[in-house]
Order: structure tokens, then C-alpha cells, then sequence
């Protein structure tokens, strides 16, 4: 059977960042519904995936998973249970914020529910930059959240944002340092990017707003390399940083190009090589939670985009003989940026720095 991974978009928010664009509303009476509308969609797709699949991984983003209770999650993970193969190594994740963990008793819930794995949007340790992204939670809070979640979870994955306007490499480090103190088995570290249609483009785009340089994201994201390597951590996508052993099994099958199903307004799947999701749009979704949206084949770019992230990089075999022979060219044109062993293309360090004019040239 082949692997699928699952994902549940929970598309709730107290209150949106400024700089999220991901998909969210605000409308928490609509979470009863929504949770009747995600089993419906559950069963239905298992209908196609149940009998050739075997789910590896389970994850809930979002939007706030924790704005469910425990018995709202509980019923989705009875729903997956019981349409699903699962397997016995499974690892799931839900997302949380840390104004959640006000008591350690709902960590535990989480834990008693099946989950294994938590991921904690902490973002920052420093409440004047907490202010800046609109979040809900204060250092102390965020502080408190880790506490609690080492009491029950032995794989606990944190969100950290960088280049956010006014920190300096020294605020990034006392970010780090405090995170470290809790010694998570995984990071994700984002620079801070302005999403179109976000309030923090609006406030940018009226001069209310000034980023970070690319001198500073580029001292920051090296720094980053440096010291969490140095820590015993690996750089193993972009984005994120693990210790041996503990790279998110979901997130890589994302990258890996693998099978995955996504439940939830705005969620995609990738089946066969066919990418299908839902419109972002919670009242649709609501109404037909059984039909995906619209269905297109995979591109050969989203293999390249997913591939090029990574540190083991991308396998070149898959791809036409055509589109190998332009990367092949410009390998020989910029080997400072790309590099190729054992028939797969990887970035090197200054390539990552430079993916997005990378990318650009050859998609």
C-alpha cells in the first residue's frame, strides 16, 4: 500500500496576523458544522484512498486547531480511524498556539487523544515583536507553553519568525537561546514576507511599514545555519531544522512529491500525480464538503519548487529529458548555486539564499 499523508485544515482564528495569508475566518460558531462537514469529507474520500493507501502521518493546521475542544478533535480522529489504514508508526501533529496551554491538563488532553507530535507557532520570545505580528500570546505565555508540552510530548516542533523590522542579530539569538533551553526537536524559522492582500502589504504598501533589508535577512538565515548546525540540529529544508530522526514526516511528503490528502477550505491533495482542492471558502465548503473544488494534473515545476528546498535536493531521473538538459545548463552556468551528485540537483548554501531568482529562471 502506498503511503498517504493527511492533512485537516482547521480555518478558524480568534484573530488573524497581519501577516498570514493563509486561509482563516473568525466565525468560531461554525466550528459544530464545520467538524460534521470534515467527517462527511473523510468518509467520502476514503472511498478512493482507503483501499490503496495507508496513512503515515496526520496533521492539523490552520487557522487555530486548539479553538476545538477535545471532543470535537476526538470525533474527527474516530472519523480517520475508522475509514482509514493507519500506520502502526503513525505520526501526528496538531498545531497550537500558547495562549492554549494556560493548563498543562490540555497538553495532556492532546496527548490522550493520539497525538505525538506538537507544533507551537511561538514566532518570537520578545513581546515587542509579538506586538508587531498581531499575536495573541506574551514571551511569558509562549515561555509557559513550552514548559507544559515537554511534561507530555517527547517531539515537539516550534515556529519561529526572522527579519521581522527592527530586530537585530542579537534579538535573534536571544530568540534561539531561550527556545533552546526547552531543546525542541525541530524548528521551522521563516523570514518574515509580506503576502499580498495581507494587512502587514497594506501597511508597506502606505509607507507605515519598512522590512527588513536583504542584508539583514541574509545575516540572519546564515546565522541560523550556523549556530542550529553547531547546536546538533540539521538544516535539512529551507525553512526548517531537526535533530536525527526527527524531520516532519508530513511536511516531507509535501516535498518528497508523495501522496497526500487535504480536508479542510483551501486544503490540496496530490493523488497520482492529479492536484485537487477545495475553494477557500468555509461557506462552500460547508455545503458540498464531499467534492473537491478542481482537479489538475501536477506540474513537473511543483516537483522542482518542493525538490530544491531540501537539503538531499532533487531526483532528476523522473524528469523529461528535456527539462534536465535546461537544469543540467544551468548548473554548468552558476555551480556557486547548484550542485549535482548521484543523479539528484540540490542547492548549495548561497543557492538557498538565492532560490527565488533561481526559481524564476528555470519554471
Amino acid at each position: 500500500m502506498k503511503a498517504l499523508a493527511l492533512y485537516i485544515h482547521i480555518p478558524f482564528c480568534r484573530r488573524k496576523c497581519g501577516y498570514c495569508d493563509f486561509y482563516s475566518v473568525c466565525s468560531e460558531n461554525l466550528i459544530p458544522e464545520f467538524c460534521n462537514a470534515a467527517c462527511r469529507s473523510l468518509q467520502y474520500q476514503s472511498g478512493t484512498c482507503a483501499a490503496k493507501h495507508k496513512i503515515r502521518s496526520i496533521y492539523f493546521g490552520g487557522g487555530t486547531p486548539n479553538l476545538l475542544s477535545a471532543e470535537q478533535l476526538s470525533g474527527i480522529l474516530k472519523t480517520i480511524r475508522s475509514s482509514f489504514i493507519l500506520d502502526n508508526n503513525i505520526e501526528s501533529t496538531i498545531e497550537i498556539n500558547p495562549e492554549f496551554s494556560h493548563r498543562s491538563a490540555a497538553l495532556q488532553e492532546l496527548r490522550d487523544l493520539g497525538f505525538n507530535r506538537l507544533s507551537i507557532g511561538i514566532q518570537s520570545l520578545k513581546n515587542r515583536e509579538l506586538r508587531f505580528l498581531g499575536r495573541l500570546h506574551s514571551s511569558r505565555t509562549a515561555l509557559r507553553c513550552l514548559k507544559h508540552a515537554r511534561m507530555y510530548f517527547d517531539n515537539i516542533s516550534t515556529d519561529l519568525i526572522y527579519a521581522i523590522p527592527g530586530q537585530s542579530l542579537a534579538d535573534l539569538k536571544s530568540n534561539v537561546d531561550r527556545l533552546l533551553q526547552f531543546s525542541p526537536e525541530h524548528i521551522s524559522a521563516y523570514n518574515l514576507n509580506c503576502e499580498e492582500g495581507t494587512p502587514l502589504a497594506g501597511s508597506v504598501a502606505a509607507g507605515k511599514v519598512r522590512l527588513a533589508g536583504e542584508d539583514t535577512e541574509r545575516a540572519q538565515f546564515l546565522f541560523l545555519h550556523e549556530y542550529l548546525l553547531n547546536k546538533g540540529y540539521e538544516h535539512y529544508e529551507i525553512s526548517n531544522f531537526a535533530k536525527s530522526g526527527f524531520y516532519s514526516r508530513h511536511n516531507s511528503a509535501y516535498w518528497d512529491h508523495q501522496h497526500y490528502l487535504g480536508i479542510g477550505p483551501s486544503a490540496y491533495s496530490m493523488l497520482y500525480n492529479i492536484r485537487y482542492h477545495y475553494s477557500a471558502d468555509i461557506k462552500q465548503y460547508l455545503e458540498k464538503p464531499e467534492i473537491f473544488s478542481q482537479a489538475e494534473p501536477a506540474l513537473e515545476s511543483e516537483r522542482i519548487i518542493t525538490g530544491l528546498r531540501t537539503s538531499k535536493g532533487l531526483d532528476l531521473k523522473p524528469l523529461k529529458t528535456e527539462k534536465s538538459a535546461i537544469l543540467m545548463k544551468y548548473v554548468e552556468k552558476h555551480p556557486e548555486w547548484l550542485a549535482v551528485k548521484d543523479s539528484r540537483l540540490y542547492c548549495t548554501l548561497e543557492g538557498w539564499l538565492m532560490l527565488d531568482s533561481i526559481l524564476i529562471d528555470l519554471i
